[in-house]
């Protein structure tokens, strides 16, 4: 095809990048390094005559470093065969240099939803009741007309995101929340529902000949959503019905005006013959190609540089079947995992997936970025390819939590004593010995993917329910407040907050109120809040509402400044905007973030609102307090160990190294913060940074820290605060005269690694000796999927010391788990 071999790629992948230097091509790369780890982009670059990397978001700057680089370089072609968003300014800016493979309304015609409803009406071909609404809030109107049941598709999300199946209009309600939740206000097709089986076609195409490679099966979630939860390739399909299918893609790439490349086209065979459902020009996801070549040998990834270079690329039959299955389990927290071994030995198996371990999430599979991993296998047909298919997935267990729920009584066991009868929201296990140790009863409502059995036995009686949803939670109140007359509600855990201060109004148990617990756990509310009642503690914050909110905030504001949830913790989900240039990266990965559906630490909490405010220079500290009737307590001052770079706290020490005024200053606004607040009674988690304005508030929480920061408390005070929290409405401690004499110190580090895979965890039986060690807690095993630090749950385990003095337990921590823990990564030698 052309005597030149040198090529511009963008967002080449790093296999397309080897495929085409051994088809004897030199490529430059061009890639957005927010994409990619960088030992990624290293393997990309290995293989590259240049890696070039720009902001993807940024187009001018992507189209001109195309350019400058094609022109520099003397390239033949310029080749895009990644993700759809950058394709169309790739291909004008190659057609306009005379290196397009593709004409730019060919990339347009097949990549955007709407414009390929118009090219197939105007050629008569695949007949599908279409509208295009320019923004969600007109969906409702054209369905008053269109009916129902009915397709809504975001012209601009990838993945399934925000695809849907609409039967009313409550679930029309239901998926304007949810594109609210992606951030996203852009075009919508409102298509008819097309029922039957879905298909994709694989082709190539050189020089306007489109080869069939062939036609893969789909498995496809039933309901609303279009979640895929496996392919089958090839399809077993009557030769007559993948002709007419092959012959209703070709038509549609030549109407397009596809000359040269893979071409990825959906399709459902109705009841009226094969109708297109979407096409995209580029290879098939899902490992698509991969169970090309195992059921052919033809590498359809190869084959498109064979083509480039003038080489035959026909396709060849297949002689077996290639199927992936994606596994589809219960939401849940992870106990246990059996059978990846026992599935990795199987000779058919020929791919495994499953990046999950002990005390990791299972989220909600509600697009392809949160399916739950796949297994690879070949057979001699498509009958035997599901069946291995279904064995393998059989091979795996997983164990959750929420698989122990039938272990519950709903009677007491033992007389209840109303005014020793505690009502418990949630709270992992240790709380509830504490309870049974001081001679309480205790109502725990506990939610299924929380529980533990141990608990069954500490509690007197247990419901398993939401407890973050009050109007679950209310009804059961209701009920054991009559049966039993509890004295007190409490929740120790950030998802029941809110709902122990509904209790504690509902019932007048004093306590702290929703009111309160709900403007801490609302850090927007709290901003608003602070800047009426306690402005020397107020910074500028607003809500996100879109990608332009956000320059609109730089702009009234200045840079740098903050862009987090409203209601999540552990440094989740949280970005830095240092400059304007930081805008749109900042943007896409909120949508990141919000496409993924829950926070990873919890689950519990479904990723919304975001709110931006101002940055706030200086040293973070947290402080531990305790109010007693309204008097505020400080029981520790905590320094937080940290890098700039992200927010992951590498962890914590006290008591903190403070002067004496900044010390005082401290405590001063911390009471100053509470009052202002409302909290009353109980523990508190607040986080400040010395400005250099004084100590301004981050976040404050009417529960105990996290980190094992309560270890380090009661080892250098000798102070229980979770004991307290529970004792305290009960009258079974006495309320602290002030602030507690350090006896010792503390430092808990977490433990963090290298993007990777763990091959080997050691030293743990070691630290755990040491007599100056408190905890090794370390979840990192072999195969735990390590990624870079971005918030706490990225940690890989934490390990906390004591020493004399604050300076002596930092080193020592830092000491021991520079020199006596190893976590070896694959590859390390």
């Amino acid at each position: 095809m052309t005597e030149n071999r040198r090529i511009l790629m963008v967002q080449p992948y790093r296999q397309l990048v080897e495929k085409a230097v051994a088809a004897g091509f030199e490529v430059w790369s061009l890639w957005d390094p927010a994409l990619q780890s960088e030992d990624y982009l290293r393997d990309v670059a290995r293989h590259s005559a240049e890696l070039l990397l720009t902001d993807f978001d940024d187009e001018a700057a992507l189209r001109a470093l195309i350019r400058e680089t094609a022109l520099a370089h003397d390239v033949a072609h310029v080749l895009h065969l990644g993700r759809e968003s950058t394709m169309l300014p790739a291909a004008e800016e190659a057609h306009a240099l005379g290196l397009a493979l593709n004409p730019p309304d060919a990339v347009r015609s097949l990549n955007d939803k709407a414009a390929m409803r118009r090219l197939l009406a105007e050629h008569g071909l695949s007949p599908v009741r279409t509208a295009v609404a320019g923004h969600p809030d007109e969906v409702p109107g054209i369905l008053d007309g269109f009916g129902y049941p009915a397709v809504v598709k975001p012209t601009r999300l990838q993945g399934s995101a925000g695809v849907r199946r609409l039967s009313g209009p409550r679930e029309l309600e239901q998926w304007r929340r949810e594109l609210a939740a992606f951030g996203y206000d852009g075009p919508v097709i409102v298509e008819e529902f097309l029922s039957g089986p879905e298909f994709s076609v694989e082709t190539l195409s050189t020089d306007g000949v489109h080869h069939v490679v062939g036609i893969t099966e789909k498995q496809v979630t039933e309901g609303p959503l279009f979640v895929e939860t496996g392919q089958l390739f090839p399809a077993p399909l009557p030769a007559e019905t993948a002709r007419a299918a092959a012959e209703l893609v070709t038509s549609l790439l030549d109407a397009a005006g596809h000359r040269f490349g893979p071409a990825h086209t959906e399709i459902i065979l109705t009841a009226d013959g094969p109708r297109v459902v979407e096409s995209q020009a580029r290879l098939g996801g899902d490992r698509i190609p991969h169970l090309i070549r195992l059921a052919t040998g033809y590498d359809i990834e190869a084959a498109v540089f064979e083509a480039l270079a003038g080489r035959p690329c026909a396709p060849r039959p297949a002689g077996r079947t290639g199927a992936i299955s994606f596994f589809q389990l219960e939401p849940g927290t992870v106990e246990r995992v059996e059978g990846l071994d026992a599935v990795e030995e199987l000779d058919h198996v020929h791919d495994l997936h499953f990046p999950f371990g002990p005390g990791d999430e299972l989220p909600v599979t509600v697009h392809s970025g949160s399916r739950h991993g796949f297994v690879v296998v070949t057979g001699a047909d498509a009958d035997q390819a599901r069946r291995r298919a279904r064995e393998a997935q059989a091979l795996l267990r997983v164990t959750r939590r929420s698989e122990l729920v039938n272990a519950v009584h709903k009677e007491p066991d033992r007389p209840m004593v109303p005014e020793r009868t505690l009502l418990v929201l949630g709270h992992l296990t240790e709380p509830l010995r504490i309870a049974r140790d001081l001679g309480l009863n205790v109502i725990l409502i506990q939610h299924k993917d929380k529980f533990d059995p141990e608990q069954v036995r500490l509690a007197d009686v247990t419901f398993i329910a939401d407890f973050t949803d009050w109007t679950v939670v209310e009804p059961l109140a209701r009920a054991a407040h009559q049966l039993w007359n509890f004295s007190a509600a409490i929740s120790l855990t950030e998802p029941g907050l809110e709902i122990a201060g509904r209790v504690n109004d509902l019932f007048g148990l004093g306590g702290t109120g929703y009111e309160t617990a709900r403007l801490l756990r609302d850090k927007l509310a709290m901003r608003r809040h602070l800047a009426a009642v306690a402005p020397r503690f107020a910074v500028g914050a607003e809500p996100l509402t879109g990608r332009d909110s956000l320059a609109a905030f730089g702009r009234a504001h200045g840079y740098p400044f903050v862009v987090k949830p409203v209601d999540l913790t552990a440094g989740f989900g949280i970005f830095k905007v240092s400059g304007p240039e930081d805008v749109d990266a900042v943007w896409e990965r909120v949508g990141a973030v919000r496409d993924a559906g829950v926070d990873r630490g919890t689950t519990l909490y479904e990723v919304h609102d975001y709110l931006i405010e101002e940055y706030i220079p200086g040293p973070e500290f947290s402080v531990e307090t305790f109010s007693f009737a309204g008097r505020h307590v400080v029981v520790a001052i905590t320094e937080k160990l940290v890098d700039e770079t992200h927010f992951a706290e590498l962890g914590h020490a006290l008591p903190a190294r403070l002067d004496p005024d900044d010390e005082r200053a401290v405590e001063e606004a911390v009471a100053a913060f509470l009052d202002a607040m409302g909290v009353q009674d109980g523990p508190g988690h607040t986080e400040i940074r010395l400005s250099p304005r004084g100590p301004l508030v981050i976040e404050g929480h009417n529960r105990n820290g996290g980190g094992h920061i309560q270890t380090l408390v009661e080892a250098a005070y000798g102070i229980d605060l979770t004991r307290y929290a529970i004792a305290w409405p009960f009258g079974l401690v006495d309320p602290l005269d002030g602030r507690p004499e350090a006896r010792a110190a503390g430092c808990a580090r977490g433990v963090t690694g290298r993007p990777g895979t763990v091959a080997e965890v050691t030293g743990v039986a070691e630290l755990r000796a040491h007599p100056d060690v408190l905890v090794v807690d370390i979840a990192a095993r072999k195969g735990s999927v390590v990624r870079a630090a971005r918030d706490n749950w990225d940690r890989l385990g934490m390990v906390a010391v004591t020493a004399e003095d604050t300076a002596k337990a930092v080193l020592l921590c830092e000491e021991l788990v520079a020199t006596r823990l190893t976590v070896r990564m694959e590859g390390d030698r």
